[in-house]
């Protein structure tokens, strides 16, 4: 079975032969760890072919190193060299002065899409291809700064509707681009969710982004590919309307809202790719504590002849003996059948 088929099995509950690997490694973690994780994600690769290991890991510098840029929207961002996300510093579109004369970056080239065209058709004989759908609430935030775009959702101003409205345009015409070469999903991500709820009240969110939701993911379904959702955070009130407009794999926070209770909602319902607890076990468990930890995750999402790609984020605070805990467990419990469980 190649690494593809694998994937797709799982997401379509076709009974793929073993639970399909994700990695996510931050690149300060490599800079803690040094040649022994490079060693250990050579030995336990994924079944995406991801690339994670960063380019410069010179030892002159350090992760804590503070990197200033501005984005080709006009926003202005910090963050730690370590990291691979930041903070706004100065949004692109700070008031709505000049809004009409805001002129979006240009979409995507045609070279780009030929580009991904010869690409995925090399790449689909082993492995699964996604394309990206574009960003969508969190890229709003950055672009008018977080207590700006909050105070245009509650005042409900014209403005924030062409925001959302034009930014929809904008990603369906790089989908439509990026479509044409038949790729297998396309990866949308926004983090929806505080400690304990929803961003915004849940009827906000059914009226006001869920059918601008529903129009990118219908392009893709269109298109024969399926939807990924990431978001981090409480989403438990809105997970029902995700897989109703079209979520083919779920990437949540879900042991915020308690995995088991998260799984009996999704059950063959959409395929979860697992958030595995970064906010305690995987930093701060014991190796112990995390095998048991990815065998709940593998019994609660992939008991269903699939539903289930294992993933748990690493950053530099995890310790290395949980890092190859975690993959070490993907591998020894994810083979079907689950006759372990």
């Amino acid at each position: 079975m190649t690494h593809r088929e694998r994937v797709r099995r799982a997401i379509e509950f076709d009974g793929p032969d073993m639970c399909p690997v994700h990695h996510y490694i931050f690149p300060g973690a490599f800079w803690e760890h040094g040649q022994k994780l490079i060693d250990l994600v050579n030995e336990c690769p994924d079944d995406f072919n991801s690339n994670l290991v960063p380019g410069d890991l010179s030892a002159d510098e350090t992760a804590t190193d503070i990197v200033e840029w501005t984005d080709a929207w006009g926003t202005k961002w910090h963050r730690m060299r370590g990291y691979t996300a930041g903070e706004v510093v100065e949004p692109a579109i700070p008031n709505w002065d000049h809004w009409g004369d805001y002129e979006f970056p240009p979409n995507a080239s045609q070279e780009s899409f030929d580009a991904f065209a010869r690409f995925t058709e090399e790449a689909q004989k082993e492995w699964y291809v996604f394309c990206g759908g574009g960003g969508f609430f969190q890229h709003m935030q950055h672009m008018r700064g977080p207590a700006n775009y909050f105070m245009d959702l509650a005042e409900d101003c014209r403005e924030v509707h062409e925001l959302a409205d034009r930014m929809v345009e904008y990603n369906i015409r790089d989908m439509k681009g990026y479509l044409a070469a038949k790729p297998d999903g396309v990866f949308f991500g926004d983090d929806w969710g505080s400690q304990n709820s929803v961003l915004i009240h849940p009827d906000m969110w059914r009226r006001f982004f869920k059918p601008r939701y529903k129009r990118m993911f219908d392009v893709a379904k269109d298109a024969g590919a399926h939807v990924w959702f990431h978001t981090d955070g409480w989403i438990w009130e809105i997970i029902d309307d995700l897989i109703e407009i079209g979520v083919d794999v779920l990437n949540p926070q879900h042991e915020l809202m308690g995995m088991d209770r998260v799984a009996n909602k999704v059950r063959g319902r959409c395929c979860i790719r697992t958030d595995l607890d970064r906010q305690y076990i995987i930093p701060r468990g014991t190796p112990e504590q995390v095998v048991e930890h990815v065998k709940h995750a593998i019994r609660a999402f992939g008991s269903e002849n699939g539903g289930v790609i294992l993933h748990g984020e690493v950053g530099q605070d995890v310790p290395f003996a949980n890092i190859e805990a975690m993959y070490r467990a993907f591998r020894q419990y994810g083979k079907y059948p689950l006759d372990w469980t």
